[in-house]
Formats: structure tokens, C-alpha cells, sequence
């Protein structure tokens, strides 16, 4: 089942626009702003979503491999189609989870991993062990797959009981989506931290730092290079 693409296009445009307005982009030459705007349009022309791509099946298939190996669980194939068509975002205080950056081709941090956050999640919050997997968050939810059940659910940060059910995964993504765009109104009096806007624009910045690599250099921002 696709995510909503109204929502995936507001959050790239939302993502691009911030790039435009950052130190990164006013440090590139007028040749690489050109390029830059070129390859936005090029994906925009191709039906993708710059700064928001889909993870590659090499990529998918490394996470999902870790996945059974460190967390002992099977990656949920609708985890899997989410992270086809977003591989994870943040913005406004929420975060859908991503493939980490060990098993990406490039290696790059763009945002909190799929591994790292439920074994992190398993490990402070030991009830939860075996019981969910996490897929995002926000200041006030996680977001998870009951693994007994396949049931998507909200959880309350701060109790872990159930406050929400989805009637799919692609559900609760649009949800969380939508909370990132500011569209629902109970979430409309939390506030953005600072933390929260520094992460979001290093998400975008890194993203188009990866978009660029193959005719860009980048600017201020460093590509990880890991042993082989």
C-alpha cells in the first residue's frame, strides 16, 4: 500500500526549501546551485522526491539480515515497503527511523537507524524487548509494530501504554507524516526544540550532500569512508 504522496511531496519540498536557505547552500558556487536545482527538477521530472528517496534493495536487505541476527525478529515486509518508498525522515520533532548507516552503500548518518533505535529502545525500556519494534517516534509517541500481532500502534513516551491503533503500517506513517507537516491539531501546542530544528536541517543537509557527490563537492560537510 503506497504512503499518502501528497504528504512525502510536501515534506521533500519542505526539506528542499530548507536547504536553499541554509549556510550549505549559500557556500556553493553559482555553478553548484545550478547543478543542485537541476537535479531537483531532473527527480521531480522522474516522479521522485528530492532530499526523501526510498531505500536501495541492497540496503533493505543488509538492515533486514542485522535485523534477525541482533534482534533475533523478522523485519516486517510492511516495514520494508515504508522504507522503499521513505527511508526515513525528521522534521518537527518527529522521526521515522531509517536504515542505519553501516549498511548503506555511501555509509552515511542521515538520521536515527532502524537497529540502532530498537536496540537502544529494547535496552532502556526492557518490557518492550521482543514485544515491539519501533519504527519512528515524536515528543510525545513512539511508534510501533506489535510483533506478536502485526498491529501498528502509538505508544505514550512517558507510560508506554497503548494510546492509538493503526489499521496499517502505511496508516500510522501517514499519521506521523502529517504530525511532521503540522496538520493535526493535538499536536499543534508542542513546541520544536532547538534540538529538534538542528537535527531536521542536518537531515536535509547530509541528504543533499548525497544527492551532490557524484558532480558536487561538498561543503562543510564530510563523507564518512569506512574499511571495506
Amino acid at each position: 500500500m503506497p504512503l499518502n504522496s501528497d504528504y512525502l511531496q510536501e515534506l521533500s519540498d519542505l526539506f528542499v526549501a530548507d536547504v536553499r536557505k541554509s549556510a550549505y547552500y549559500a557556500k556553493l558556487s553559482e555553478k553548484q546551485r545550478r547543478e543542485f536545482e537541476a537535479k531537483v527538477e531532473e527527480e521531480e521530472v522522474q516522479g521522485a522526491h528530492p532530499l526523501l528517496p526510498g531505500a536501495a534493495e541492497e540496503e533493505l536487505d543488509r538492515l533486514s539480515k542485522a535485523i534477525r541476527k541482533e534482534l533475533g525478529i523478522l523485519l516486517p515486509n510492511g516495514v520494508t515497503e515504508i522504507l522503499r518508498q521513505v527511508d526515513g525522515f525528521v522534521e518537527n520533532g518527529v522521526s521515522l527511523y531509517g536504515v542505519d548507516p553501516e549498511f548503506r552503500d555511501d555509509h552515511f548518518d542521515s538520521g536515527p537507524g532502524l537497529l540502532a533505535e530498537n536496540q537502544a529502545n529494547w535496552s532502556g525500556y526492557v518490557e518492550t524487548a521482543q514485544r515491539y519494534l519501533f519504527i519512528g517516534d515524536s515528543d510525545l509517541w513512539f511508534f510501533v509494530i506489535e510483533l506478536s500481532t502485526g498491529r501498528a500502534l502509538a505508544l505514550d513516551r512517558s507510560t508506554l501504554m497503548t494510546k492509538h491503533s493503526f489499521k496499517t503500517e502505511e496508516e500510522m506513517v501517514d499519521d506521523m507524516m502529517c504530525q511532521a507537516l503540522g496538520y493535526l491539531e493535538d499536536y499543534e501546542e508542542t513546541d520544536l526544540t532547538a534540538e529538534n530544528s538542528v537535527l531536521a536541517l542536518r537531515v536535509c543537509l547530509v541528504r543533499t550532500a548525497r544527492a551532490l557527490l557524484a558532480g558536487l563537492p561538498t561543503i562543510g560537510l564530510e563523507r564518512r569512508n569506512h574499511p571495506q
